[in-house]
């Protein structure tokens, strides 16, 4: 997946980008999106000399993206089902323990996944490709 952004803030090697609202309305998962605010950090491999200001072209693999989505949502939802069923075989009359079972493989699920993800951020963060050139860098 690629996409046009432009760069908001640049600090201590940290880049923030940000795109236009109307750019998210075709897509898929616009509805379960996070980055309502439409900022989110972008990592810069090729060390292009960027500023604030700057547009840029980002990628992101598809197969990140969906395993990204699998790993944080997905997941946990299958801990949650793991759970209830392994309440079930201990206790298979009582319904509160399989329930309490379940809710604590959800917070499981979603604790390793955050956990995953705090170690492998880098490996998810959206990349910069290149550079796109515009009328501002052209007068100068």
């Amino acid at each position: 997946m690629t996409k046009d952004v432009r760069i908001i803030n640049i600090e201590e090697g940290k880049i923030t980008a940000g795109c236009d609202r109307n750019a998210c309305e075709g897509c898929k998962s616009s509805l379960f999106c996070r980055g309502k605010n439409s900022e989110f950090e972008v990592f810069n491999p090729h060390k292009l000399e960027l500023e604030k200001g700057d547009e840029v072209t980002i990628d992101m693999p598809p197969g990140k993206t969906i395993f990204a989505s699998v790993m944080s949502l997905i997941f946990p939802l299958a801990c949650f089902f793991l759970a209830m069923l392994a309440g079930y075989f201990i206790t298979p009359d009582n319904e509160l323990l399989q329930l309490l079972c379940a809710v604590i493989g959800l917070a499981a699920g979603f604790l390793i996944s955050s956990v995953y993800f705090r170690f492998t951020r880098v490996k998810y963060t959206p990349v910069i490709t290149n550079k796109i050139e515009t009328d501002k860098d052209s007068d100068l």
